[in-house]
C-alpha cells in the first residue's frame, strides 16, 4: 500500500506541475480536465462515473452522474483522471463507498482514490487553510471541516477521510466529525428557516475567486457583500453572513462593500446534462 500512495502523490504533484497549479491552491477540476484534452460530460445515470479510454488519448472521455450532489461530482472526476493518467483503461464506477465490495476495491481503484484526495486537497493547501484561521484540526469543530472542504470543493467526509490517512487527525477524531452530518451543520447556522440543499460557506480567509454551484444550491457569504444580477436570492441573514439560494443557471460577481475582495458566482443547471464546460450557460 505505501508504494501506491507515494505513487499516487508523485502522480498528483506531476498533474499539478502539468496544469501550473502551486500545491497549495485549490483546483477547478473540471476546467483541468478540459486543459488536459479529456472530456466531461454529465449524464442522467444511476452511477457514480465512467472513465472511457480511447487509443488517442484526446478522445478519452469521463462520464459523471448528474444525480450526485456536486462535491461528489468533483471527487469522481478526479477519480476518472486517475484511471486515465494511469493508463487503466475503461472502467465503471457504479457503486458508492458505502456499497462498495471489499473484493471490488483492488489496488487501481485505491491508487486513483488516492490520487484524487492528493490532487483536489494537497495536504500543505489543506494544513494552510487550517492554520491561517488559527485552527489545528485535531481540536476543529465540524463546521470548521465544513469550511474548509467547501475551499477544495470536496465533501465534508471526503476531507475527513483524506486528513485521517495523512494523520492530520487520528481515528477517533475522524469518527467524532463523522458523527454529525452536513445537514446538521446547516441547520446549526439557518436554525428555524433550514433549506434541505447542498450549501457552501465561504469565509473571509478563502482564497477562491470563484464560487461553483448548481441551481438549489445555498451560498454563505461573508459580511459586507452585495451579489450583482437575479441569479442568486438572499435567503437570510445570519451571524456568519448573508445565506443565498441558487435560483438560475449562469455567471454572477459578489463584490465586497469596499470593493477590495470579489467572487465570481458560477450556477449550473439542476441535474445539468452536457459537457463541463457548458454547465453555466444561460439556458
Amino acid at each position: 500500500m505505501n508504494s501506491l500512495i507515494i505513487q499516487a502523490i508523485k502522480k498528483a504533484d506531476q498533474i499539478r506541475t502539468q496544469l501550473g497549479l502551486n500545491m497549495s491552491e485549490p483546483m477547478d477540476i473540471f476546467n483541468s480536465c478540459y486543459k488536459l484534452g479529456i472530456n466531461v460530460r454529465f449524464l442522467n445515470i444511476n452511477m457514480e462515473g465512467m472513465y472511457i479510454s480511447h487509443e488517442d488519448p484526446t478522445k478519452s472521455n469521463i462520464l459523471i452522474s448528474n444525480l450526485r450532489p456536486l462535491p461528489r461530482r468533483i471527487y469522481t472526476c478526479a477519480h476518472e483522471l486517475g484511471h486515465h493518467v494511469f493508463g487503466h483503461g475503461s472502467k465503471i464506477d457504479n457503486l458508492t463507498d458505502d456499497e462498495r465490495k471489499e473484493a471490488s476495491y483492488d489496488d487501481e481503484e485505491f491508487l486513483v482514490d488516492v490520487f484524487a484526495g492528493m490532487l483536489l486537497m494537497p495536504i500543505f493547501g489543506v494544513q494552510l487553510e487550517f492554520a491561517k484561521r488559527g485552527w489545528k484540526p485535531n481540536n476543529a469543530n465540524p463546521l470548521q471541516f465544513y469550511i474548509i472542504a467547501c475551499i477544495f470543493g470536496t465533501g465534508y467526509s471526503a476531507l475527513i477521510t483524506h486528513c485521517k490517512m495523512n494523520r492530520l487527525i487520528d481515528n477517533i477524531k475522524a469518527k467524532e466529525l463523522l458523527k454529525t452530518q452536513p445537514g446538521k451543520i446547516l441547520e446549526s447556522i439557518l436554525g428555524k428557516a433550514v433549506v434541505k440543499s447542498h450549501f457552501k460557506f465561504i469565509d473571509e480567509y478563502s482564497p477562491v475567486s470563484v464560487i461553483d454551484l448548481e441551481v438549489t444550491n445555498l451560498l454563505i457569504l461573508p459580511k459586507g457583500f452585495r451579489v450583482e444580477g437575479t441569479h442568486i436570492e438572499k435567503h437570510l441573514e445570519t451571524d456568519y453572513g448573508a445565506v443565498y439560494i441558487a435560483k438560475h443557471p449562469g455567471i454572477v460577481r459578489a463584490i465586497s462593500f469596499d470593493y477590495s475582495r470579489s467572487y465570481f458566482i458560477r450556477i449550473q443547471n439542476f441535474e445539468y446534462v452536457g459537457l463541463a464546460e457548458n454547465r453555466h450557460l444561460e439556458t
